[in-house]
């Protein structure tokens, strides 16, 4: 029985199709130099996806097989998938489907942070170079995680950062939930995200205290993940593409950074990946 995952929307296809441009580009524009090209997709699940509503599904491809279906090729691909199904699932479609590259497709089993920093140590960044998609489930990747990746300097990150998710988090009113507070300093690196966003309601309440309030808006949300990625990383678009449901409402941040500290490098990849997130930008 198939396991490939059933859900999704045209968010979906917005971001497999930024994903899939930039791939062929840097495949094409990095394949003269003496790099390693690497790919790495922490959350790869099977290889194909689901979309649809109700009953009306159309199965489409997925990140990891859009990958080994670029331009041009990676001396590697690394795909990272924790459950057991989809990563036996992913397997079969590898060598089915691509038998004469399988030897450069790693799949690698567990948590995606445990599994990226080591393949941050591990790898001699000098002679390679790589291209890392995060989408997470959840709010799964931590700050260190991303330091972690930034700190090789040779590694170009699409970063689906879950918007709607940490949005749920920030309650307006009242106590937050300590798991939730714990969860949000994970994914900022730290708690200034309580004054960006809170302050103290000048009227007392029935206890005679007072409470924090958070105002969040969806543009200061956005400039608030872009400017924490920017501590950390050499560059990150500001043109981040934020990801809609059928009911128009926030999903998800699209986010590019750059851990590549010279100017040519940056400049060249920030110029494709702001064309592809901005001027491609669906009205």
């Amino acid at each position: 029985m198939s396991t490939k995952q059933k859900f999704g929307g045209p968010w979906t296809v917005e971001k497999l199709s930024i994903l899939s441009n930039y791939l062929n580009f840097y495949t094409t524009a990095l394949k003269s130099q003496n790099f390693q090209l690497i790919y790495i997709d922490a959350f790869a699940g099977t290889g194909k996806i689901k979309i649809g509503d109700g009953d009306q599904y159309e199965e489409i491809d997925g990140s990891a097989k859009l990958a080994l279906q670029s331009k041009g090729q990676f001396a590697q691909y690394i795909f990272i998938e924790k459950k057991k199904s989809f990563a036996d699932e992913l397997t079969e479609m590898v060598n089915c489907e691509f038998p004469d590259i399988k030897y450069k497709v790693r799949i690698e089993r567990g948590d995606c942070n445990q599994i990226l920093l080591n393949i941050c140590q591990r790898v001699n960044w000098r002679k390679a170079r790589a291209v890392l998609f995060l989408d997470p489930y959840a709010a799964d990747v931590r700050w260190e995680t991303l330091q972690a990746v930034s700190a090789t300097e040779a590694i170009d990150v699409w970063y689906l950062f879950p918007f709607s998710a940490v949005n749920r988090m920030m309650k307006r009113k009242g106590e937050m939930d300590p798991a939730w507070e714990a969860k949000l300093n994970s994914v900022f690196g730290d708690n200034t995200w309580k004054d960006r966003f809170y302050h103290e309601d000048p009227q007392l309440n029935l206890f005679g205290t007072t409470e924090m309030i958070g105002e969040v808006s969806r543009v200061g949300l956005q400039q608030y993940i872009e400017e924490r990625l920017g501590l950390t990383f050499a560059k990150v678009s500001n043109n981040s593409r934020i990801l809609y449901n059928r009911k128009k409402n926030p999903l998800f941040l699209f986010c590019f950074a750059i851990s590549n500290k010279r100017a040519s490098a940056i400049s060249l990849a920030l110029k494709v990946a702001n064309y592809i997130l901005k001027d491609q930008n669906p009205s």
